[in-house]
């Protein structure tokens, strides 16, 4: 009889002490919610945005020179390419282009075919590119290339791209300048409400849209338009701050 009683005090007492501990996790996780749902209606959210113009300071120029030969003459084909190849290397030179900045490829060779399937010849490539901070002149060469054309140089194919060799400072102000309009948004959002923004809780910075004047041409990963020398670029600033 002692034994039972014991027993059934010892079941009391267990069953009080695991009320006692769930009470007490009850409270926890009903002041956790209270906190979450309080400060869910503390603070304001707002999208920033900068967006700053300027021009490349580089220029890329893409180039490939090709001669067309028969069976006969391929070692003839080669040497006239290597030959339009030291002129147009020589003009450059004299424009003030660094030999260093001068980057030369192997010449390519493809065979050529008749319309009956059969070979007769081959045509040689040979592609270089020039990277240079002289953007005057080698636009005068690219896009206006009677000096070239008068030493029979001529291309297979001719591009440009420009880039901007500070780009990543201008990053970083950008995004200050975006963290800085999102705080002035969200100072307009609360400004009839005798309230302000405060302290930035939360932030993230979208991609960087780097664009040609006027484009609203954007991509979700972001973009890097080379084709034009001037250029725009733009980021959103997603910001949360306390209300105050």
């Amino acid at each position: 009889m002692v034994k039972e009683k014991n027993f059934q005090s010892n079941n009391y007492t267990a069953a009080f002490l695991i009320m006692g501990i769930s009470i007490v996790l009850a409270a926890l996780v009903f002041g956790f919610f209270f906190y979450q749902t309080r400060s869910s209606r503390d603070y304001v959210q707002v999208l920033g945005a900068a967006t700053q113009g300027f021009e490349s300071d580089i220029v890329k120029w893409n180039l490939t020179l090709e001669e067309s030969t028969d069976l006969h003459n391929v070692i003839d084909g080669y040497r006239n390419i290597q030959l339009k190849r030291k002129k147009l290397i020589d003009i450059l030179v004299n424009k003030g282009i660094s030999n260093d900045d001068i980057n030369i490829n192997p010449i390519s060779s493809y065979n050529r075919w008749g319309r009956e399937g059969e070979m007769t010849g081959y045509t040689l490539n040979q592609s270089l590119f020039i990277i240079s901070t002289e953007i005057e002149a080698i636009e005068t060469l690219a896009l206006n290339p009677d000096e070239l054309l008068d030493q029979e140089i001529f291309f297979q194919t001719s591009s440009l791209e420009y880039f901007y060799s500070k780009i990543d400072d201008m990053k970083k102000d950008l995004l200050e300048l975006a963290t800085r309009n999102a705080r002035e948004r969200a100072d307009m959002i609360l400004k009839e409400s005798n309230h302000k923004a405060g302290k930035m809780i939360w932030s993230q910075a979208g991609v960087f849209q780097i664009i040609e004047p006027y484009s609203t041409e954007v991509e979700s990963y972001g973009m890097y338009n080379t084709a034009s020398r001037k250029k725009e670029i733009k980021v959103t600033v997603h910001a949360n701050f306390l209300i105050e």
